[in-house]
């Protein structure tokens, strides 16, 4: 019961960059991608300046900081790498020493855009601090770059007042999640989303 040439891949947050690979390895049979709060720079990148970003939120000693930060590189580097791990808590090694992890820090959306030749639509919301509107930005510069001959190629769109679940939020920080009284995702989200995939599938 599947029409075949009207298949979408829609993935949020990392599943967006599943959506990629999925478009990138299945261009002959996935026609369009979604990527909704996807990351637009490595794992890498996205985990460090989440990292700082909840730093700076803290009223703790810049040297400290510093020092947390130091420790978040020799842990991304012994992932990575294999070597490095006398530098590293035993406990902490065991949280991170994982696949997915190693697979996650070392993800590169700009190498699997390149190959993907599908409509992309990147939504987002003006409010997430988890996977900021810069993100967007950056994965629209990517997508168009591919210099893909459509008038669909890359579809832009940040929905203003939203946080990283798609819900409307006031600061949309990741502390502010359990207080807030709507959790559903915002129609607005939805809306684009349909009004794309009518668009881009035939």
């Amino acid at each position: 019961d599947i029409v075949r040439d009207r298949i979408a891949v829609v993935g949020h947050s990392e599943g967006g960059l599943v959506a990629l690979l999925a478009g990138s390895r299945m261009r002959g049979q996935v026609r369009a991608l979604g990527l909704v709060a996807a990351p637009g720079q490595t794992g890498r990148e996205i985990t460090l300046m989440q990292q700082k970003h909840a730093l700076d939120r803290l009223n703790e000693p810049e040297a400290l900081k510093q020092e947390k930060i130091a420790l978040q590189l020799k842990i991304m580097d012994a992932v990575t790498t294999g070597n490095g791990w006398e530098a590293v808590p035993p406990e902490l090694r065991r949280q991170v020493d994982t696949i997915w992890f190693r697979s996650w820090l070392a993800f590169d959306p700009a190498q699997v855009v390149r190959r993907t030749n599908q409509p992309i639509l990147i939504l987002q919301g003006s409010l997430d601090t988890q996977v900021p509107p810069d993100q967007a930005d950056r994965l629209a510069v990517l997508s168009d770059a591919r210099g893909v001959k459509s008038p669909n190629a890359t579809r832009r769109i940040v929905v203003p007042g939203l946080n990283h679940l798609l819900v409307p939020a006031k600061t949309g920080e990741a502390d502010e999640y359990q207080s807030l009284q709507d959790k559903i995702i915002s129609t607005a989200i939805t809306d684009a989303l349909v009004a794309w995939l009518k668009d881009v599938l035939p």
